[in-house]
């Protein structure tokens, strides 16, 4: 049997800090490629569901996946308030890409978004070098499930 060639393991901050570069990359070329109205701007930035941190879509045939994190001006936290939450936010999407190929039926959902919250919160805390209840009274890190987390109304 042959399994798939892995690729390289990296710390989960540097991962996710990698991402969301990438994403940010990604955005500046696509605003920089042409005029755009401030209407299309505007709509790109908030493609996300009112009360989302961000989300994820993959394509099983393509391999490839798509996380959306909300805007820096959705924000009214500190830089570095934003950029644990933005951490979490693709932890949490990468624990959902993960979790993919396990069937969960509509009465479920709220159940395996806590689930996943305690899952992001569990890599977030071991990467830290804290316990998960540590982590929690200490980062109380937000998730989709709870847009008060620094919102703007």
């Amino acid at each position: 049997m042959t399994f798939p060639r892995r690729l390289p393991r990296f710390s989960l901050p540097f991962s996710t800090l990698l991402l969301i570069s990438a994403a940010c990359g990604a955005y500046a070329q696509q605003t920089t490629a042409g005029p755009v109205s401030a209407g299309e701007d505007r709509q790109a930035l908030e493609d996300l569901r009112p009360g989302t941190l961000g989300n994820i879509h993959w394509d099983r045939e393509k391999k490839s996946a798509t996380i959306r994190v909300m805007d820096s001006t959705g924000y009214r936290t500190d830089l570095t308030a934003m950029l644990k939450d933005m951490q979490v936010t693709v932890v949490h999407e990468l624990v959902h890409l993960e979790l993919a190929s396990l069937p969960v039926a509509e009465a479920d959902r709220n159940n395996q978004e806590f689930a996943i919250d305690r899952l992001t919160a569990a890599l977030l805390a071991a990467e830290e070098g804290r316990s998960l209840s540590e982590y929690l009274s200490v980062a109380n890190p937000p998730a989709p499930s709870r847009p008060e987390a620094g919102l703007l109304p």
